[in-house]
């Protein structure tokens, strides 16, 4: 598959204590009209063993979005700090929203997120609680409790936090989970599926899970863990058309009917 070119890396300022390092991957948002045009803005997982050293490429499945559609564009975030808590992701990514909506002139329902593992995790957290105006989310094994088995503690924060996420997710929100993932156990989201489905209609959030023989077939490589199911060679073919270019269709429609007199 065809890789687009990443743009040098640049470090922007968002305006606040954070900085916003990254790359667009291929086209950027020069000289096009930010009210028209859809962001997406990647995130990668967190391990201390590779902190400092993220570089901005994105998978395939996110590269698709701007190959695939003119009107959008891929901004590859990194997190590259030495220690990151839990919940620090979603202030990285937030000052990422803030930069592209305050300085860029993005609208907040342009903004489409995208992550893995702990950048999927801080994902949910951004939407839910601080930009629930945001055009859409899409996560890949979001977590970001380190690996299983967790402590009762780890466990039960991650239960409450998990609530929290399913009765204050309003974004149009996709979700990817795999069977036998090294990071979290299935049954976790359990309860995150009860609440979202009490709360009906109100609440977009899709969950997809992928059971073991599933991941096998989209990533022969994640065995005996399928965390990294996303990066497999056929997880784009079997995924982007069916549910991430839907999604960005949504958002452009709105995006139109914004726009229209």
């Amino acid at each position: 598959m065809r890789r687009a070119p990443l743009a040098p890396l640049a470090l922007l300022l968002a305006g606040c204590a954070l900085p916003v390092e990254g790359a667009f991957v291929g086209r950027s948002l020069a000289g096009v009209d930010p009210a028209r045009t859809i962001v997406v803005v990647y995130n990668h997982g967190f391990s201390s063993a590779s902190a400092g050293t993220y570089r901005p490429t994105p998978p395939s499945i996110v590269r698709l979005a701007a190959e695939r559609n003119p009107d959008v564009v891929v901004f590859a975030q990194v997190r590259n700090t030495a220690r990151l808590e839990s919940d620090d992701h979603s202030s990285y990514i937030e000052a990422a929203i803030g930069h592209f909506h305050r300085e860029r002139g993005v609208p907040l329902g342009n903004i489409v997120l995208v992550g893995q593992s702990c950048g999927g995790w801080g994902a949910l957290q951004a939407a839910a609680f601080t930009y629930p105006g945001l055009g859409g989310v899409v996560a890949f094994a979001p977590t970001c409790h380190g690996k299983l088995p967790h402590a009762t503690p780890v466990r039960q924060r991650r239960w409450g936090e998990l609530a929290q996420l399913a009765e204050r997710l309003r974004a149009p929100t996709l979700i990817f989970l795999y069977e036998a993932d090294a990071y979290y156990d299935l049954a976790d989201w359990d309860d995150f599926e009860r609440r979202i489905a009490r709360r009906g209609r109100e609440a977009d959030v899709t969950v997809l899970r992928l059971a073991r023989a599933r991941v096998r077939e989209v990533c022969p490589r994640c065995v005996p863990d399928s965390h990294a199911a996303y990066s497999g060679p056929g997880f784009a073919p079997a995924f982007f058309d069916a549910r991430v270019q839907p999604l960005l269709e949504r958002v452009r429609r709105r995006i139109r009917a914004a726009l229209s007199p």
